[in-house]
């Protein structure tokens, strides 16, 4: 298993369903980002699905790949973001 930060750009038409996709898979951050740990057939399902929704001319979906959650140093500024576990 692998933790990954997911952010995607997409037309306003697609956003809801890419938002279900994702949180079918993922916790749900902040607008339009997603965090959690994936294993190597989940990360693969979930890019078959979102790819057959995006439009590759219009949309962006950016994936970033980190061993765990621990070796992420992050920080924010304004309000604090919720907390959040990993079980859906």
């Amino acid at each position: 298993m692998r933790y990954y930060i997911v952010v995607y750009d997409v037309n306003e038409k697609r956003v809801e369903k890419i938002h279900k996709i994702l949180r079918t898979y993922l916790q749900w951050r902040q607008n339009s980002v997603f965090e959690g740990y994936l294993g190597e057939d989940e990360i693969a399902e979930l890019k078959r699905k979102l790819n057959s929704v995006i439009n590759e001319e219009e949309d962006s979906i950016l994936f970033y790949s980190l061993p765990n959650d621990k070796v992420l140093k992050c920080f924010h500024l304004g309000r604090p973001p919720d907390e959040f576990d990993n079980v859906i």
